[in-house]
């Protein structure tokens, strides 16, 4: 039997915190990139929370419904910004929780995942990316992949009767890393513990995405992004690279043209269909366009740069408007 659709379990992959509570939009409007008072109930946008000098601690995934905000994020990544937003919480009415192990969050993507949300009657209001659905208790919201792409959050114990439901559909169960693969390929990554407080917003292509607010109020490294957007100061963006070796977070990228000194690093990556490895890997602009990228100053480990479905952030400002 062919698949159009696949289902993956992520708990190993993303983590939850769910925020909730009378000021937890005004509490957390003042940490994030993205405009959250715009943010629909339910809905959900990209954003990220940042150091003061503008180094993303994390980016997520934000989905709002009536229970509050809950922030799907690198799993390595929950303990870290849980405690981090509590710390600044002073005495604003917002409870900060660490739900990963009471919820659990489903991939489904493919050309057929439609159908099968369609069946389980759970597909209203889903045509559109960032559209967010709830259905016998689950949130499902649309990712601006590609192809029809969702998550699917529910309560643990749920989650076995979902995977269930869904595999009786047609989608086919595969491992957290075939979804990772497949975000790659849809252009976006998560920042992990291995690659925390290391690139700015708009270097993960956050912008051309739309997890940046450039007309909300002040966050934490807002002047450093607004200066890059106002006076044309980016000079590294996020690509999409292959290899034929292992490729993990945090490893450093290097040209021909630069020697020595690392000029990228790899955000995100995971192990392709054929054996090799896809990442994606925030470069320094220049040497991307006009050099050859490899794991080694030397150059013994090319990599191959490979197509993104959107304009990257350099490419889009050279657009004339």
């Amino acid at each position: 039997m062919s698949h159009s659709s696949f289902l993956a379990p992520l708990s190993e992959e993303l983590g939850i915190i769910h925020c909730h509570g009378a000021d937890a939009e005004k509490f957390l409007q003042g940490q994030f990139s993205n405009d959250l008072t715009a943010l629909p109930s339910p809905g959900g946008q990209w954003s990220s929370y940042s150091t003061a000098k503008g180094r993303m601690i994390a980016n997520f995934y934000i989905l709002r419904a009536a229970d509050g905000f809950w922030l799907l994020l690198s799993r390595d990544l929950t303990d870290t910004v849980a405690e981090r937003l509590r710390k600044f919480r002073l005495m604003a009415k917002v409870d900060i929780e660490d739900a990963t192990a009471s919820h659990a969050l489903l991939g489904l993507w493919g050309s057929g995942a439609m159908e099968i949300l369609r069946d389980l009657g759970g597909a209203d209001a889903l045509d559109a990316p960032h559209a967010v659905s709830v259905h016998q208790e689950a949130k499902m919201v649309r990712l601006p992949w590609p192809e029809p792409s969702f998550l699917i959050l529910v309560e643990a114990d749920a989650s076995p009767l979902w995977r269930e439901q869904l595999q009786a559909r047609g989608a086919e169960l595969v491992a957290g890393g075939r979804w990772v693969l497949d975000s790659i390929r849809a252009g976006i990554a998560f920042i992990n513990a291995a690659t925390t407080e290391k690139v700015i917003p708009q270097e993960l292509n956050l912008e051309v995405l739309g997890g940046i607010s450039f007309t909300k109020g002040c966050y934490p490294g807002q002047e450093i992004v607004a200066r890059s957007h106002y006076l044309g100061r980016l000079k590294n963006q996020c690509y999409r690279l292959r290899a034929h070796t292992s490729l993990e977070p945090g490893r450093e990228i290097f040209s021909t043209a630069m020697g020595e000194q690392s000029i990228g690093l790899v955000i995100q990556a995971a192990a392709a269909e054929d054996g090799s490895f896809e990442a994606l890997a925030v470069v320094r602009a220049e040497d991307a366009e006009h050099s050859t990228l490899g794991l080694e100053p030397q150059g013994q480990t090319p990599l191959e740069k490979l197509d993104l479905p959107y304009t990257l952030p350099l490419q889009q400002a050279a657009e004339p408007r």
